[in-house]
């Protein structure tokens, strides 16, 4: 039993560790957004944006598919026309097809939604996600549910001063609660969905943490910048089973800086920055590796964002069009999965669809 619970505690270390959600064109700039001042930012990288903006309502949809060469490779036609059968020996041989290439612990897909509101410095938002985790590798994966969900509320302020000096400071307070399932085999899962009423061979467990993020956003004259963020202050995730259990996670604290330029000519613009994200954990080379990053941002128009990106080594690329009150971003990049850093790089395809109101 302990056995068995130790890896579970491993799993979901390493799950949280790989499944933290942020916006897609983030994600395109390499997270290096700290000195943006776009409020879109506010609830998933510094809080001091929560002034950047009189008002603001956003309602983003995203959805993710990773090692996606791998499995946009595979005839995935083809399977998902074996999995749609609901033939229970096809559905399995499918599943462990598009999977083949899958190693380790890391996503298969995710789906985010938000709702975020702003208001004279106040704000508040809503988010879940619902994400599929492969454990293991070729034959031997296995699959598991993880849900999210995050109340946050919180407050800043700008204070302007001559010469292009500012200073913004904000504080967001987290409530998080999770529900995931043990890793299951193929053919348990392939049975759960052809008989949901039947039983499956995995746990259910849930939990919840509460944490504040702060942050501050300093900017000088002739476009620079500067930012410093502390997030998950606050509690472990306090776990419990369906048998009663209880144990808890961490939610180890995360330090970033960054400093930024933005320019603008015509109808051109252009946001650049370079940072240091979680470097509070950095004991090694490659943590220090994994902690930098970079980004950059071409604007054309008010319409069209040309990203570009580098976060740990991985480059990330990506587009965003503004339609109105619509906001269209895709984004490809590469992510780490690995326990050692630099051995299970995988490539990410997104989307994210959003109402967009400022």
């Amino acid at each position: 039993m302990k056995k068995k619970l130790s890896s579970l505690i491993i799993f979901l270390i390493c799950a949280m560790t790989c499944l933290n959600a942020v916006s897609i064109d983030a994600r395109a700039r390499g997270n290096a957004v700290l000195t943006s001042e776009d409020v879109s930012y506010a609830f998933s990288h510094n809080p001091a944006f929560l002034a950047s903006s009189d008002f603001s309502l956003e309602i983003p949809l995203s959805a993710r598919l990773f090692n996606a060469s791998g499995v946009l490779s595979n005839d995935l036609v083809e399977n998902i026309s074996d999995i749609a059968s609901m033939d229970q020996e096809r559905m399995v041989s499918g599943i462990l097809d598009l999977l083949r290439e899958f190693s380790g612990t890391m996503p298969l897909v995710s789906i985010e939604e938000r709702i975020a509101l702003t208001l004279f410095g106040m704000g508040a938002s809503i988010s879940a996600s619902e994400r599929v985790i492969t454990t293991g590798g070729s034959v031997a994966t296995n699959l598991s549910l993880d849900l999210r969900g995050t109340l946050s509320a919180g407050f800043a302020h700008k204070f302007d001063f001559d010469d292009g000096w500012s200073l913004a400071a904000g504080a967001i307070l987290n409530l998080d609660y999770m529900i995931c399932t043990s890793p299951a085999g193929v053919e348990t899962v392939v049975g759960i969905l052809l008989d949901p009423d039947g039983s499956g061979d995995f746990s259910i467990y849930s939990g919840h943490a509460v944490s504040a993020d702060i942050g501050i956003n300093i900017t000088y004259p002739l476009g620079f910048s500067t930012a410093f963020t502390v997030r998950n202050l606050g509690s472990a995730y306090h776990m419990n089973d369906d048998n009663g259990n209880s144990f808890t996670l961490p939610n180890p604290v995360e330090m970033d800086t960054a400093a930024g330029w933005k320019g603008s000519w015509s109808f051109l613009s252009l946001d650049l920055e370079i940072g240091m994200r979680g470097w509070n954990r950095i004991r090694s080379y490659p943590d220090l590796l994994e902690s930098l990053n970079a980004g950059a941002s071409l604007g054309i128009t008010k319409f069209i964002d040309i990203n570009l990106g580098l976060d740990g080594g991985y480059p990330s690329c990506g587009i965003t069009l503004d339609f109105l009150c619509f906001e269209i971003a895709a984004a490809y990049y590469w992510q780490d999965f690995g326990i050692v850093y630099g051995l299970a790089p995988r490539d990410v395809l997104s989307l994210e669809v959003a109402l967009s109101f400022e």
